[in-house]
């Protein structure tokens, strides 16, 4: 079993006993800081107690963060209680960094979502922007509280905040610097691990949405390749015009081999040179009828637990309707099941391939289990 499988079975017994614990004592501290007015230690718990929270508020909008990330939440957390006169310090800078990071991240899902080619300097300024906004705000609040609670309020106090607000400044500009380097330039190795990881947990929020019938057009004049590939139908035989499961299958092959490759497009509805034919050619008596069929195509022979890796629509093309399915890559092996078989896809080229015996066994140590 790997490193990443151990966590993942005993994340959930290591960090929820110790997360109630360290919130209560977190809690417990801040208390204890109001009453005695202790207005740097508030200020740092109330930093480690937002830090605790990041996981929980970002699981509310259906963001799963992989388990690596909240132990070392966590860890970070008990290890800032025996951190003495620097606590402060490390604590801002590693609020800074969160924020920096979280940022960064937002933008990119952000630009995944639109049609908008990525500015990763101006992702840069934006993620700047955001954890120094935060930083502010948490300091607004610190002066409002006190001024709520009828404390004497002296210049140590704003020296204090301007310092506060460099440190997170700081861990911001090395989050972003990261986050800008490893978009830009290089893919660093534990960088890319992390994303991916990511990624897989969330694959709705990376699966690029294209829905300009101008950019459909022009994704099918450049023709079929290794992430793009055509079908004329979805269940008709045009040769005899009739249903025939044979070319379901086809394109079950299709999405099959997208998942278990780097992923890629299929457009249902436009035949191998590119012409538009559209779904109308499967007769279905409605639009609606015709995804309910397709969905339940894919559940069938690949399976509900694949669905998030999917995002289908139906776009007009010289008036007709071609369905376009993006496909994200799999975290796990995907098999096709028809005719109580299962078989196994993969991309070569512009070309759907089967795979079977060691060569199967050896795609899937060299893809999957790394």
């Amino acid at each position: 079993m790997t490193l990443p499988e151990l966590i993942d079975q005993n994340s959930a017994r290591i960090k929820t006993p110790l997360s109630i614990i360290i919130r209560l004592i977190l809690i417990l501290s801040i208390g204890y800081a109001i009453y005695y007015n202790l207005w740097r230690i508030l200020f740092i718990n109330i930093l480690l107690l937002i830090v605790i929270f990041i996981p929980s508020i970002l699981k509310k909008q259906d963001i799963e963060i992989p388990p690596e990330i909240e132990i070392i939440l966590f860890a970070f957390v008990i290890i800032s209680f025996f951190l003495g006169e620097i606590r402060g310090l490390v604590i801002q800078i590693f609020f800074g960094l969160a924020l920096g990071f979280v940022g960064f991240s937002l933008m990119l899902i952000l630009y995944k979502s639109s049609k908008t080619k990525p500015n990763y300097f101006f992702i840069f300024i934006f993620s700047l922007s955001f954890s120094l906004a935060l930083g502010t705000l948490s300091e607004i609040a610190k002066y409002y509280l006190k001024l709520f609670l009828k404390n004497e309020i002296n210049l140590g106090d704003y020296r204090y905040a301007v310092t506060s607000l460099t440190f997170v400044l700081a861990g911001a500009l090395v989050a972003c610097l990261i986050g800008y380097i490893y978009m830009k330039y290089h893919k660093i190795p534990f960088m890319r691990k992390f994303v991916h990881r990511f990624k897989t947990k969330n694959p709705n929020l990376f699966i690029e949405k294209t829905d300009s019938p101008e950019e459909v057009l022009e994704l099918i004049k450049k023709g079929e390749s290794e992430k793009v590939e055509f079908k004329s139908t979805l269940r008709t035989n045009l040769h005899t015009n009739e249903i025939d499961r044979k070319m379901e299958l086809s394109a079950l092959k299709t999405i099959a081999a997208f998942l278990n490759t780097e992923g890629g497009t299929l457009l249902i509805g436009v035949s191998d040179p590119g012409n538009i034919l559209g779904i109308e050619r499967d007769h279905f008596i409605s639009n609606d009828k015709f995804n309910l069929h397709f969905t339940n195509l894919v559940k069938e022979h690949i399976g509900n637990e694949y669905l998030p890796y999917l995002h289908s629509e139906l776009i007009l093309l010289e008036n007709k309707n071609i369905l376009k399915v993006d496909c994200m890559k799999s975290e796990k092996p995907v098999f096709l099941k028809f005719n109580k078989f299962e078989e196994f896809y993969m991309r070569l080229g512009a070309a759907t391939v089967q795979i079977t015996g060691s060569k199967l066994i050896d795609y899937i140590n060299n893809k999957f289990r790394k």
